[in-house]
């Protein structure tokens, strides 16, 4: 059975983009702190000259990927290798046309840097490319041997092999960028997104704890504060959080993820009305980062009102599908999920949502995208592994399903709701291959171990799951099967439980009027 996307506890852990779309969002600004400075210019003057000198297909398709990687998109000599690749297609390879169709498209966009907001669900694949992020991990290597103490490139390298699910190279990128520039506000919120995204929880919060730059720069105090609630400690820079807050010298823009992570400490430990002001403070100007942790708490605080979309904030995809979401606005939602994926394309929830929502919508094609693309970043990971067998298995394609599931060893780490979904998900692929007794032993495992981790959802999941594929066999273990559905209450929160139990009595129905 397919193992959904949790609304699970969120906390405000910095989002990480490439350090232009950071700068440009106004997260790298302090209007009162002086935060140290980098050079971060980088050249394509040799790629340039190159170009101009030879004029082939190969040294403008070395032109335009230099571009695309350092943000150079816009320079003359770069749209006209462009256009001369478009028009020599016998000469070019298709990545190269590709690319350059890419620099002709955003050239024509004045607001290219987010040109994510006019992407929709019909697009996604053509921007699942993996082979593009190796081009410019390739590009940034030989960068960081021509500006070897630019601590920029290594974040940016470490970031794209956090997208391709290169953990070690990620990680050691990331700790020479730290080396290089250990009190730069950029490097350490990457490095923070970084290390939590690899469950290095103590790393990433040591080094924010320990660095002074943390007692003056209320984004990394935001950092330190969520790091510690993260691991269950009380963070000793709250007062010193709260004294920025209510200082008045600080822009709304700067302390926002402060006030939102604050606010959330206050929400954990019970304390509505002083939560409900700090989130109002991080809503004065608010990014979507804050803005997407707002709504989230609004789901445990009736009290907390908030509508994303009547905010103008760039890159507020998370929190505009979660609404969509909550909403059952399934198309909006999945919209904003295919750009919350690309703008995070290491992140885990925007893929269980946009795998989820496949499946609301009857879409399994969709359903399976997202958790493929998944894969990329989180290879072999249980939890997709086991969504896309699930979705094959139900199309009765159960040689790919066993395939994937193949993937799947002893000595894979995964949560207990994981386990429970994947023994019910072996039950799904037995019974749609024949092997009926094997499957249903499967299935009374899955509710046998459902029960240990005290979790109705999982135990009626699995139930209806493995009373649909009775169901499909009629079996003479159907009456006393939907005897047990029928205490799935009616009225339960989670609309696949409903969903699923519709079809499963609907199909009971019709058995039984056949009969008669």
């Amino acid at each position: 059975m397919a193992n959904i996307f949790e609304n699970k506890d969120r906390r405000v852990i910095p989002n990480w983009r490439s350090f232009k779309k950071t700068s440009i969002l106004g997260e790298l600004d302090s209007p009162l702190h002086k935060i140290p400075k980098l050079d971060i210019s980088l050249s394509i003057d040799s790629y340039i000259r190159d170009w101009l000198i030879y004029k082939t297909p190969a040294h403008a398709g070395d032109l335009i990927s230099a571009a695309i990687v350092n943000g150079f998109e816009h320079n003359d000599n770069v749209i006209n290798a462009a256009k001369f690749l478009i028009n020599k297609p016998n000469s070019s390879t298709q990545a190269q046309i590709s690319l350059a169709k890419k620099i002709i498209l955003e050239t024509g966009d004045k607001n290219h840097s987010f040109k994510l907001d006019a992407i929709t669900h019909e697009e996604f694949h053509d921007y699942l490319n993996p082979e593009l992020i190796w081009k410019k991990i390739h590009l940034l290597k030989k960068n960081a041997i021509d500006f070897n103490f630019n601590p920029i490139i290594w974040v940016e390298l470490s970031r794209q092999y956090s997208i391709i699910g290169q953990k070690n190279k990620a990680l050691n990128a990331m700790k020479i960028a730290l080396q290089l520039a250990p009190e730069n506000r950029f490097v350490l919120r990457s490095s923070v997104r970084l290390f939590a995204h690899y469950d290095e929880l103590e790393l990433s919060h040591d080094i924010v704890r320990k660095n002074k730059i943390t007692n003056i720069d209320p984004w990394l105090t935001s950092a330190e504060i969520s790091l510690a609630t993260l691991r269950n400690r009380t963070s000793k820079f709250m007062k010193l959080g709260l004294e920025m807050i209510n200082s008045k010298k600080l822009s709304s823009f700067s302390i926002t993820e402060l006030a939102s992570s604050l606010g959330t400490v206050e929400l954990i430990n019970g304390s509505g009305k002083k939560s409900r002001e700090l989130f109002k403070k991080s809503m004065i100007s608010p990014n979507d980062n804050s803005l997407a942790q707002v709504e989230w708490a609004s789901k445990l605080d009736k009290n907390i009102e908030v509508n994303p979309s009547s905010f103008n904030i760039k890159n507020n995809f998370e929190a505009k599908a979660l609404d969509n979401f909550q909403n059952e606005k399934l198309d909006d939602a999945l919209n904003e999920t295919v750009k919350w994926f690309l703008d995070m394309p290491f992140a885990k929830r925007p893929v269980m949502l946009g795998s989820h929502i496949g499946s609301l919508i009857n879409d399994p094609e969709i359903s399976r995208e997202f958790l493929k693309a998944g894969l990329i970043s989180h290879p072999n990971d249980p939890q997709l592994i086991n969504n896309i067998v699930y979705s094959l298995a139900l199309e009765n394609k159960t040689n790919e399903a066993m395939e994937y599931l193949e993937k799947v060893t002893g000595e894979s780490k995964m949560e207990k709701t994981t386990e429970v979904c994947l023994t019910a998900t072996r039950g799904l692929v037995y019974f749609r291959t024949g092997f009926h007794d094997i499957g249903r032993r499967f299935y009374l495992d899955a509710l046998q171990e459902s029960k240990t981790i005290q979790n109705p959802y999982y135990n009626w999941l699995a139930l209806l799951n493995y009373a649909r594929e009775e169901l499909i066999v009629k079996s003479e273990f159907v009456e006393s099967i939907m005897e047990n559905v029928s205490y799935i209450p009616s009225d339960t929160v989670g609309s696949d439980i409903k969903k699923l139990k519709n079809e499963v009595t609907e199909m009971y129905n019709k058995q039984k009027e056949s009969k008669t």
